[in-house]
């Protein structure tokens, strides 16, 4: 069987809320980044572009390959000081996936959302819908916390590895 292009692996988010169309480069970056108290550079106008782009959590060295293919002139050190930074203002999220023990980094989209892992190929996906809701109630309601949040990342494999692994 002939493997799928790139672009067709790519997984679709199916989040619901803010879309690209409303904060994409139109939408004003220099107004985003003033918002959050960010000095202003090329190099953080860029970098949150390609933010903007990305259909999911992605890499600091991914982010920094992308940004060098459109001539960008950045040190990846550079690419990772601006992530810091992105992430104390509240710009981005960070996740340091458990399976690789890798940061990836997402725009706060201030959506709540999980991810869908293939443990093959790695591609990650956004889901909507969250399981926890009930339980984080009686969780906080059994332990006295007050419970702020939680991330959940679900592993198996995608359509088209279990193609290629012959279980489809």
């Amino acid at each position: 069987m002939k493997a799928n292009s790139e672009s067709e692996r790519k997984p679709v988010k199916v989040v619901a809320g803010v879309g690209k169309e409303s904060i994409g480069r139109s939408s004003g970056n220099k107004e985003m980044l003033e918002r959050c108290g960010i000095k202003l550079t090329r190099q953080r106008l860029d970098l949150l572009e390609q933010l903007k782009k990305a259909d999911g959590p992605i890499t600091a060295e991914q982010l920094f390959l992308n940004l060098r293919e459109e001539a960008a002139a950045i040190s990846l050190s550079t690419v990772y000081r601006i992530l810091d930074a992105f992430e104390l203002k509240g710009l981005v999220e960070k996740v340091v996936s458990a399976d690789e023990n890798k940061a990836i980094y997402e725009l706060n989209r201030h959506e709540h959302g999980h991810h869908l892992i293939c443990t093959q190929c790695k591609v990650r996906m956004t889901i909507t819908g969250c399981p926890l809701a009930g339980y984080e109630e009686a969780l906080a309601r059994s332990t006295n916390y007050t419970i702020t949040g939680h991330r959940l990342e679900v592993y198996g494999l995608c359509p088209k590895c279990q193609s290629d692994l012959g279980m489809l």
